[in-house]
């Protein structure tokens, strides 16, 4: 085997051995791109599950700005106010 011979065959095991590496990489990205579906849909139905509870929070806060309880917030000043005078 003279030295062509030898690079050729050097630059055929050094190909096969690229393509053996990107092959498995494609397979890693592959399965890579599955758990990341999986956590962004166990992300989402989380969102889900939480959203009933950010509804209630902004209906809370709906009352808590409302007259109904400002109005309230008032009349509790005055019983105190004038609990405290006696």
């Amino acid at each position: 085997m003279d030295f062509y011979q030898g690079c050729v065959l050097a630059a055929v095991v050094a190909f096969v051995v690229l393509v053996i590496f990107a092959v498995r990489t494609i397979i890693q990205i592959a399965h890579t791109a599955e758990a990341v579906e999986y956590l962004a849909i166990s992300a989402a139905e989380k969102v889900d599950q939480t959203q009933s509870a950010f509804a209630l929070l902004d209906s809370v806060s709906s009352f808590l700005n409302s007259g109904v309880f400002k109005a309230a917030k008032a009349g509790m000043e005055l019983v105190n106010r004038f609990r405290k005078e006696k």
